[in-house]
């Protein structure tokens, strides 16, 4: 199964989606090169997923508190797990390499995140921007 962003992920926000669909891309090709056993492309890709992340976070973080957003602290709280998870992911997967068990785990970890939270509280986080204009 592809890790692929679709149109019903929107959150209706053109920077958070257009970071959100690089995500999807960047998680596809970690997923891809995991399965294959590159190791030249898997950790290059570790490394902008985790740097990517932080600043997509970020940037939701400060929306998020200029506009006030009821749910910040929880929504902040996902992406400080997320941050947490990944890391520890990402430290498996250099220790024990490239492989298709490590492919299959992050693949599902990170899609079933992913879609939960962009269906959830980031869709929440666009329907609030949107009211704020």
């Amino acid at each position: 199964m592809v890790i692929e962003w679709t149109p019903s992920l929107s959150v209706g926000v053109a920077e958070i989606d257009a970071q959100h669909q690089e995500l999807f891309r960047r998680a596809e090709r970690l997923i891809v090169a995991l399965r294959a056993g590159d190791r030249s492309e898997v950790q290059p890709l570790l490394e902008f997923l985790a740097d990517y992340v932080v600043e997509h976070f970020e940037a939701e973080e400060r929306e998020m508190r200029a506009v006030g957003f009821p749910e910040y602290a929880a929504h902040k709280a996902a992406h400080d797990a997320f941050r947490r998870d990944f890391e520890d992911l990402a430290g498996e997967v250099q220790r024990s390499g490239a492989s298709p068990l490590a492919a299959l785990t992050l693949h599902n970890w990170i899609s079933d995140w992913l879609r939960r939270h962009i269906a959830g509280v980031d869709q929440e986080l666009g329907r609030y921007l949107l009211a704020r204009g």
